[in-house]
């Protein structure tokens, strides 16, 4: 029988801003969270905790390698170097401060992407960084030396104040003053005015994060990764596990699963709802989720297909096995019981 770990972000959060009564049903999941084995643990973030799924332990004022691990995804030739994150964003000036959207809210063709990099690209040459667009929302600086300085992964700080969030270290003024140059220089570049021009948000600044060379690989415990998102097929890749899209519903992992199989899925696609403030965009993830994930779920372990669930929801975990299927007497509960 299978055994499945389900890491759902954002999946609780946006129901405390919620009265019962617009929150779609679920009673699939309220079942799944009664009946298991409830532990919580410090908040982590998004890229923290996939890297944890992995074995791979948290550096003290170190960055987890995450450039280097997604780097993987869009060049697997090259393994060597050190590597950051430098994404693009959309920093708006509002009475919070600086606030950080990241590239789900804009809209950024190839084209644009590398003529945004050429502006800025002889500008970090002079500070001996090499800038790489291998996709419209992922770009690399290929680090010759450390970075010095331990960041924020862009998860974390997406529409919030930046200045709560930026490089510490004893590099960081050097961070600072480089990054407050890219800025002017974007500000100036004529692609944006376009941008701006056509009502499109302009691409005002890079975010840099995930500093580090890539790691080296351990034992994993997963026969087969599903998942929706970048860092989780690098760590599949660096672990040598079989990695593929998440599928559209729970039914499709069993396609070609084997008996025993410890099975990793990550369903990070509603994590912007949780960020941006989307209700409604919560509301249709969730009622998607309860039909096409939690209420397959519950079935197949009534069935005995699965053999041991785990569902992983920010800072909480739930175990399900068969056998908590038992605990009749296990009351229901609205989600928001689950926030305090």
């Amino acid at each position: 029988m299978t055994n499945i770990t389900l890491y759902i972000p954002g999946l609780l959060s946006p129901a405390r801003d919620l009265v019962e009564g617009d929150i779609p049903p679920t009673p699939s999941l309220q079942k799944l969270l009664a009946i298991g084995k409830r532990r919580t643990f410090p908040p982590m973030g998004f890229s923290r905790c996939l890297c944890g799924l992995f074995g791979l332990e948290s550096r003290p004022q170190q960055d987890d390698p995450v450039a280097a691990i997604t780097h993987l995804v869009d060049d697997r030739e090259t393994r060597e170097y050190i590597w950051m994150r430098a994404d693009p964003v959309y920093l708006a000036a509002d009475r919070e401060g600086v606030v950080l959207m990241d590239s789900s809210t804009f809209n950024l063709d190839l084209q644009e992407a590398l003529v945004l990099a050429a502006d800025i690209r002889d500008l970090l040459a002079e500070e001996g960084l090499e800038l790489e667009v291998p996709t419209t929302d992922r770009w690399y600086l290929k680090l010759h030396e450390p970075a010095n300085v331990t960041t924020t992964p862009v998860h974390e700080v997406v529409a919030k104040d930046i200045h709560r969030f930026l490089p510490s270290g004893s590099g960081r003024d050097h961070w600072a003053r480089l990054l407050n140059e890219i800025q002017m220089t974007l500000h100036n570049c004529p692609v944006n005015e376009e941008r701006q021009q056509r009502g499109e948000l302009p691409v005002n600044s890079i975010w840099c994060w995930g500093s580090g060379s890539l790691p080296t690989a351990g034992n994993c415990q997963w026969d087969r990764v599903y998942s929706d998102e970048t860092i989780s097929k690098g760590l599949s890749q660096l672990y040598g596990v079989s990695s593929r899209e998440s599928p559209e519903e729970v039914t499709d992992v069993f396609s070609d699963s084997g008996s025993n199989d410890q099975i990793l899925t990550v369903l990070s696609f509603g994590l912007r709802h949780a960020q941006y403030h989307d209700m409604i965009g919560w509301q249709d993830f969730i009622a998607y989720l309860e039909a096409c994930w939690f209420k397959g779920l519950l079935g197949m372990m009534r069935d005995g297909m699965i053999n041991h669930l785990t569902l992983l929801l920010e800072n909480q975990e739930f175990s399900i096995s068969k056998s908590s299927l038992l605990k009749f007497w296990k009351q229901q509960q609205q989600l928001q019981a689950y926030l305090h």
